[in-house]
């Protein structure tokens, strides 16, 4: 008989979760104020963090239901994800362009772009809790907090980085 886990909801709350973040992305250009084009960007930018946080929920569920993961099979899924999910941020954040005259802002989205950009930072973040739910002692606990917040730092740095370039 098959046994139920805690986490199966996931399997539906993960593509529900997903799919609302499609709500979130706005049109591919942006006309006004330096307000309107920064509610463009951040809107962009909630839906981005709402998809990964619909893949996480998948990559939870996929993970329980794996066995646990050897020591080398995991530093291969946070590498590879730590690096796939910097490459998408790089993706998204380039994929905007801004020009400006006579005082109104013009925003420029290349939406396949951001959207290539977006599938390339979930398969990381996919990658990154995939192998940290499948870790097996907590050295690799450590190793999968050490993942995310260099993740997130250098998300940052990158977001700093495009921000400066849209001035």
């Amino acid at each position: 008989m098959v046994e139920l886990k805690a986490t199966d909801g996931s399997f539906f709350l993960g593509p529900v979760v997903m799919v609302i973040s499609w709500f979130f992305m706005t049109g591919t250009e942006a006309t006004d104020s330096v307000t309107v084009v920064l509610k463009v960007v951040w809107g962009n930018l909630v839906a981005m963090i709402t998809f990964g946080l619909g893949v996480i929920l998948l990559a939870i569920a996929s993970g329980v239901h794996s066995p646990l993961l050897s020591g080398a099979t995991f530093m291969s899924l946070e590498g590879t994800g730590l690096f796939s999910a910097i490459l998408g941020f790089f993706f998204y954040g380039s994929a905007m362009g801004l020009e400006s005259s006579d005082g109104a802002y013009r925003l420029f989205l290349s939406q396949p772009q951001f959207l290539v950009g977006l599938v390339i930072w979930a398969a990381g973040v996919f990658l990154i809790t995939f192998g940290g739910v499948g870790a097996k002692g907590r050295e690799e606990s450590i190793i999968f907090l050490n993942t995310w917040i260099t993740m997130a730092v250098a998300n940052y740095f990158i977001w700093e980085v495009i921000l400066g370039g849209l001035h």
